[in-house]
């Protein structure tokens, strides 16, 4: 009888030591993940503060050309913002080595949901968008009228129009800052759709780890 209890409890010593093994594996893993979270955010607010500048910088242009105003100083900040679009580069080393551990490591099951919807299924739509919509827009449609048309003296800072008069009856012009405008106001509600969703999961984490 007393070997039969020792076996037992040799078992129950050997299971208690593997799910601790296992609870401080996926306690590192959700730590490091936390820390990748915390870069993406910054990253994530970074690119909404530079497409809120570009938004405002196409939509003072576009108003100067359509109000046909004069040139004046204040509008070298906005020309110089008219162009240029962001990426947001995620930090997936935690979620990489999740994946190949098994996401059977995170025990909760919405949270485990959480993890996988934005790392496989988010940000694989917003790489989609920056570098296929977006990236087409800059360099073919908006890229080319800025190269042809406009001076730019310091990236996001400061530009000014070779001919602004032109500029004012230049249609094609007008029409791709004018499509600008609409895709900056859009990646700024997407980023902020991820800022969003980062956060949340951010606070699954913790509440997990608490």
């Amino acid at each position: 009888m007393l070997v039969v209890i020792g076996i037992f409890l040799a078992l129950q010593l050997n299971n208690w030591n593997a799910e601790r093994k296992e609870s401080d594996k996926e306690i590192g893993s959700l730590k490091e993940m936390r820390q990748n979270l915390e870069s993406d955010l910054a990253d994530c607010r970074y690119n909404i503060n530079m497409n809120e500048r570009m938004h405002s910088g196409c939509v003072a242009v576009l108003k100067h050309l359509e109000e046909r105003t004069p040139f004046h100083d204040p509008l070298r900040v906005h020309y110089g913002n008219i162009f240029g679009s962001t990426v947001l580069t995620p930090n997936t080393s935690a979620f990489d080595n999740l994946k190949s551990i098994g996401f059977d490591l995170v025990k909760k099951d919405s949270l485990r949901r959480s993890i996988t919807a934005l790392y496989s299924e988010r940000y694989t739509y917003l790489n989609k968008l920056e570098t296929g919509y977006d990236a087409h827009l800059q360099s073919f449609d908006l890229g080319p009228q800025v190269y042809e048309k406009i001076v730019i003296d310091t990236v996001w800072k400061s530009g000014h129009p070779i001919d602004s008069m032109a500029l004012m009856d230049d249609n094609a012009f007008k029409g791709v800052v004018r499509m600008n405008v609409f895709t900056r106001g859009y990646m700024v509600r997407i980023y902020q759709g991820f800022e969003k969703q980062i956060l949340e999961l951010m606070e699954m984490i913790d509440e997990e780890l608490e």
